[in-house]
């Protein structure tokens, strides 16, 4: 496997493309909300940041087969402070959304 894919856009981060851990960001992001869109049965979505040097789960998204729809979690339009942000998709074609604030 290969690490997923970051894109960054006008309006915050777009993560897919694979199955290995990909860090989005090493510095400081203010995260205003996190959507995940998971392609398949049991599909998975884990979101990791750093409380110092030890990797911190922040949010875990799963779908089942009546709900393949997009997720989404909202932390207000002040967002929320993540540093080291880093995803692990569970199939190629999930897709996570992180808009910035």
């Amino acid at each position: 496997m290969a690490a997923a894919t970051v894109t960054h856009t006008e309006w915050g981060y777009l993560v897919t493309g694979d199955t290995d851990a990909v860090t989005v960001s090493t510095g400081r992001l203010r995260v205003k909300a996190i959507g995940f869109s998971g392609n398949a049965d049991n599909a998975t979505a884990v979101l990791t940041g750093l409380r110092g040097l030890i990797a911190t789960s922040l949010i875990k998204f799963k779908t089942n087969a009546d709900d393949l729809n997009t997720q989404v979690a909202y932390f207000g339009e002040n967002g929320i402070p993540v540093t080291g942000l880093a995803v692990t998709l569970s199939n190629a074609a999930d897709e996570v959304y992180i808009y910035l604030t």
